[in-house]
């Protein structure tokens, strides 16, 4: 056999095992669940990077994120490839009644959610919103006393419920964020995790889970900038909480 045939066999044979190879591994690394990540535009952070940092965290941990800015998405078909809904916002307006009553349909449905941070001072008034949520920032006239937060800067989480999927086996963790304080609380949920309030002087709920219909409820307060967000205690608490939320706790 001349040469230039061997070398044209071996490189097929390369090529072959190489692709093999590759496609073993990717077959490997499935999703962990997809997500669709709802965030957009409001005054008080990076809303912009935020996203970007929560899309990266939440990929790196094996999940499949997309990104949209619009909630009628939540009235589409598509919205049966999705897993989990994470939000990231503030807003004030109420969404159309068809989508209001489109996102109930999917979480009492038992599709999972993950509330990150803000997205707990959204929609003031919609009893049915604060109702999944449990607790939430509220500010206006009629609130005693009203949310706040202490000084930007490190804190630390204490686990208070080590045996819960979320938290199983975590210890404390050192974070650099917004430690929310006096929200208001309008349902009843369960405590994974608190921190102690210098300006306060008592301990306040970090991160909450909660049951709504058949759909999970994952709230976490944490994640007021992309460095709060890429802290090592956010990123595990966010990667297990929403497999709990997507019931992939077993």
């Amino acid at each position: 056999m001349k040469p230039a045939k061997i070398y044209l066999l071996v490189s097929l044979a390369v090529c072959l095992v190489v692709g093999s190879g590759n496609y073993a591994q990717e077959t490997k690394q499935e999703s962990k669940g997809r997500l669709l990540l709802l965030f957009g535009e409001e005054n008080y952070h990076g809303w912009r990077e935020n996203a970007l940092a929560l899309r990266e965290v939440l990929e790196s941990s094996g999940f499949t994120v997309v990104m949209n800015e619009d909630p009628w998405i939540f009235t589409t078909e598509g919205m049966k490839n999705y897993d989990g809904i994470v939000l990231q916002f503030i807003m004030e307006e109420r969404w159309p009644q068809a989508v209001e009553r489109a996102f109930f349909n999917l979480i009492t449905s038992g599709m999972g959610i993950g509330i990150v941070h803000s997205a707990n001072n959204s929609f003031p008034g919609w009893t049915e919103f604060e109702d999944l949520l449990g607790l939430l920032w509220r500010t206006e006239e009629g609130h005693e006393p009203r949310a706040g937060h202490d000084h930007y800067g490190p804190f630390t989480v204490k686990i208070v419920d080590n045996e819960h999927f979320i938290t199983r086996g975590m210890e404390d963790f050192q974070v650099t964020d917004e430690l929310y304080r006096d929200l208001t609380k309008y349902s009843d949920y369960h405590v994974l995790a608190e921190a102690f309030s210098q300006d306060k002087q008592r301990d306040y709920p970090m991160i909450m889970v909660k049951t709504y219909g058949l759909g999970r409820v994952f709230h976490t307060v944490l994640g007021h900038d992309a460095n709060s967000i890429r802290c090592p205690g956010f990123q595990r608490t966010m990667e297990r909480g929403l497999l709990w939320a997507i019931k992939k706790d077993d």
